[in-house]
């Protein structure tokens, strides 16, 4: 998750900004303040209509996360683990590191997502009907709409919305094969996607509000459907290999106590190195070198620059090369130590797991 930033852990789950969540944020805000509000809430002052802008958004911002979190809780029930939410341009999605699971499992934590904001909606909709025409109104008015329009937008049965993954579950449960009901969910999500962005181009040459809004939306919605389906592709692949069939047994390991500038002197041909002696043992990945200033080369070890095992997560040659390309990539490393019984036994490489998936994708 290179793009998106931790900001808090609820009930053992990370909670994850990506970093195009802050401009929708501030996009958000600046449309309610200076548009929606003055045009349902007149007469205020513009520091009022900037204080509702950014309480609105910030309550639609905890909406959208309870929504995510009813997804985890209900994985978390059904022995699944969730690792993290991530809350994107548009809405989030819930870091589940098993998605070949059963149908029932899958449709129950898809429309949790839905529920729980109609729930919201009607909550907000009580409040907004016990608080006259006041401020508190004018919020709770625009919030239980959006979370109406949430739940029912993603009951659309198309992926990667909630609809899509609930319809995916029945289509798995009926063809058995998690590949075909992904592309079939994703194809209709998106048609839909498609529709959206047509609908927004009528809009803006017809001078109708928000044409630009379903332009976004529809194409985050088009591009996530794709992606979906190739993350499945890239599973299935890579869940049929096992590391030790693609990790390097001929990696190079080196004393924890030679001076990076001696080691650099030496034109590394290698990308990722095992660091090992001494009682240490630790990963030294080149492109992570890139920031560090030069002045530091002639005085620091290969022991003080490498990552120590204990830091990261190191794999075994019997796990997937899937869980590598997960691990890898949660890690931000370019490549992750292979151990066996206490020993190094290789390297497994983002590079080498990459050239799989290009000969396994051309065989699709």
């Amino acid at each position: 998750m290179a793009q998106s930033m931790k900001v808090l852990r609820l009930f053992g789950i990370d909670v994850r900004l990506h970093y195009s969540w802050w401009f929708i944020f501030i996009l958000l805000s600046w449309s309610l303040a200076t548009a929606y509000f003055p045009e349902f809430y007149q007469g205020a002052s513009t520091m009022t209509y900037w204080f509702m802008g950014l309480s609105a958004s910030a309550l639609l911002f905890i909406s959208v996360l309870l929504h995510e979190l009813s997804h985890a809780l209900v994985a978390r029930a059904k022995k699944i683990k969730v690792e993290s939410i991530t809350l994107f341009f548009f809405g989030g999605v819930a870091g589940i590191t098993k998605e070949d699971m059963k149908p029932s499992s899958e449709f129950l934590m898809a429309i949790a997502g839905p529920l729980f904001s109609l729930l919201l909606g009607v909550i907000f909709l009580v409040i907004n009907l016990s608080n006259g025409n006041g401020i508190i109104s004018a919020i709770t008015l625009y919030l239980y709409q959006l979370n109406f329009i949430l739940a029912a937008f993603n009951l659309v049965p198309g992926f990667p919305l909630d609809g899509g993954r609930a319809f995916r579950a029945i289509l798995y449960a009926y063809y058995k094969d998690l590949r075909k009901a992904t592309k079939i969910a994703a194809t209709v999500g998106r048609i839909f996607a498609a529709f959206l962005m047509i609908v927004g181009v009528i809009g803006i040459f017809s001078n109708q509000g928000g044409g630009l809004w379903f332009i976004l939306i529809g194409g985050f919605l088009y591009f996530i459907a794709g992606a979906s389906y190739q993350q499945v592709l890239v599973r299935q692949i890579l869940n049929k290999i096992k590391i030790s069939k693609l990790m390097n047994k001929k990696f190079k390991t080196l004393s924890p106590s030679i001076k990076l500038e001696a080691f650099m002197k030496s034109n590394p041909e290698e990308e990722v190195y095992i660091v090992e002696g001494k009682g240490f043992k630790g990963l030294l990945d080149l492109q992570a070198l890139q920031t560090l200033p030069t002045t530091l080369q002639k005085v620091v070890t290969l022991e003080q620059i490498s990552r120590p095992f204990s830091q990261i997560k190191i794999l075994s040659p019997k796990e997937t090369a899937y869980n590598a390309f997960r691990k890898i990539a949660l890690q931000q490393l370019s490549a992750l130590p292979v151990v066996e019984k206490g020993k190094v036994v290789g390297l497994i490489s983002a590079k080498a797991i990459q050239n799989q998936l290009i000969l396994g994708m051309s065989f699709r």
